[in-house]
């Protein structure tokens, strides 16, 4: 217990995360006003468009993943990590503790951003005269499923930091995958991208295409990301030296 509350101390410490969350914010804001406004009024009527614009706080995913990276290649950058694993030897309880933080901040970032984008978007819709038609199950699936993806997303970073530990080196792999190599992968094999992580974690909101997984057998194939990349993760902190 005492190193997870140091190891959110340092989250709620340091000026990165304060500046992931405000980028958070100013995207998720600009993102549903250009869209929820500048969007033809035809464009926002049915459940469809409704889940494609509301579901835009799951972006709060990749501030979380970034996040939970910083949580441990900022300790390799500044040298911070010979103390912590003097205070915590046992470096697969220590890479635990930091996942069960990295989760917390991502639960965080998911009710910010999700919160946000619903209920900015349906405002604009119902000053527009476009009625919610999304089912309350739906909705509800929307918002658990951002939430509850952003808070996987926080237990990936930590998992790829602790995988490649140079801190540039492990945001450049995160969003090269996540805007490139997934989108590619799925444009040409939608049958394989579906189970990739950014892919499974959007189908826990929805079936935004038709192409996606089911949202429980996305929840499944996340926290199945999350289990090898952690798994991963504890080998390689367990060989890695520090000097």
């Amino acid at each position: 217990m005492n190193q997870l509350r140091a190891e959110l101390l340092k989250i709620r410490s340091t000026r990165t995360s304060i500046g992931l969350l405000a980028g958070l914010v100013v995207i998720a804001l600009l993102f549903t006003i250009l869209t929820g406004t500048l969007s033809p009024k035809v464009g926002l009527v049915t459940a469809q468009d409704q889940l494609s614009l509301l579901s835009f706080g799951s972006i709060a995913g990749v501030f979380a993943a970034l996040a939970g990276i910083m949580l441990v290649t900022s300790e390799y950058r500044f040298g911070t990590i010979r103390p912590t694993f003097l205070f915590t030897p046992s470096r697969d309880r220590l890479l635990m503790t930091k996942i069960v933080a990295g989760a917390l901040s991502g639960l965080v970032f998911g009710v910010l951003g999700e919160g946000l984008v619903f209920g900015l978007g349906a405002t604009i819709m119902r000053l527009r005269g476009v009625h919610l038609i999304m089912t309350g199950s739906a909705v509800t699936q929307l918002l658990v499923g951002a939430i509850v993806g952003s808070a996987l997303w926080g237990v990936i970073g930590v998992a790829l930091g602790s995988i490649v530990v140079n801190q540039v080196g492990a945001v450049i792999s995160l969003l090269a995958w996540g805007f490139v190599v997934e989108n590619l992968v799925f444009g040409f094999l939608p049958k394989i991208g579906r189970f990739l992580p950014i892919h499974a974690a959007d189908a826990m909101m929805g079936r935004i295409q038709p192409s996606m997984l089911a949202g429980d057998v996305g929840a499944l194939v996340v926290v199945g990301w999350c289990a090898v990349l952690a798994l991963v993760g504890v080998v390689m902190l367990q060989r890695r030296d520090v000097n």
